[in-house]
């Protein structure tokens, strides 16, 4: 819906594997990427799949409220946190 209405235009994103070869040959004017789980550029983040997903939601849970949260959410739902510094 955000690279139909023109919002992804111009940005790099990612999204689930299976996909990428549509939103590429759909909407030229994104720069989509495959080789990356998920990606923040100021407001707009995009992430590869569900997995990757929780991923993003975790950092952000770290970064905006702290470490000792997002690893006490991490316990609470039993999700191995595959943190990828970007």
């Amino acid at each position: 819906m955000l690279a139909e209405a023109g919002l992804l235009d111009g940005f790099e994103v990612t999204t689930h594997w299976k996909d990428i070869p549509d939103l590429q040959k759909n909407y030229p004017r994104i720069q989509v990427r495959g080789d990356i789980r998920w990606i923040e550029q100021g407001q707009l983040i995009t992430a590869a799949g569900i997995s990757a997903g929780i991923d993003i939601s975790l950092e952000l849970l770290f970064k905006f409220a702290g470490v000792e949260l997002a690893e006490h959410t991490t316990r609470q739902i039993e999700y191995a946190w595959n943190r990828i510094i970007i």
